[in-house]
């Protein structure tokens, strides 16, 4: 987050009084799951600043969670967001499902506050690939919440 995106997410806080949160996917973009390996970012700047581009790894037939976009207001309480799969992969499936989903303790939007560890409703992105593919995939994806708060990413799956 830049200093002028911090500013501005900082006077809107204190101006509304609500907090906005962040997907934990990509705001810890290289963190490990339980349904894959991060391998690295592959960014070139090329990119918008809200839209990131990453390498994952799982094995063929099992799920990936690539996102678990989540917004919530100063009473931990769900905010609207829109997922949207711009580019659906050619060799399995992307799943778009509401879920609970743990307040990121650094959100890439806002700050946690007291909602920081708990269970809000949100979204959950899910690839999962054919059973018996080997090889690479591609999903593109974005995200939009009700305030307008955008991030997206393109993730080059290496389905092994």
């Amino acid at each position: 987050m830049t200093r002028a995106s911090f500013v501005i997410a900082s006077l809107l806080v204190a101006a509304t009084g609500c907090l906005l949160v962040a997907d934990a996917a990509l705001a810890q973009v290289l963190a490990p799951t339980l349904f894959g390996t991060d391998a690295r970012t592959l960014d070139s700047g090329a990119e918008p600043s809200w839209f990131r581009k990453v390498a994952r790894t799982v094995d063929s037939g099992a799920d990936l969670v690539l996102s678990r976009p989540t917004f919530w207001n100063s009473a931990c309480n769900a905010r609207g967001v829109t997922v949207t799969v711009t580019q659906p992969p050619a060799n399995g499936t992307v799943s778009v499902t509401e879920g609970l989903n743990t307040a990121n303790v650094n959100p890439k939007f806002g700050t946690a506050g007291r909602c920081s560890g708990m269970q809000i409703m949100g979204k959950q992105v899910v690839y999962r690939s054919r059973l018996g593919f080997h090889g690479t995939d591609v999903v593109v994806y974005e995200y939009v919440s009700d305030w307008g708060e955008r991030a997206g990413a393109t993730v080059i799956i290496t389905v092994r």
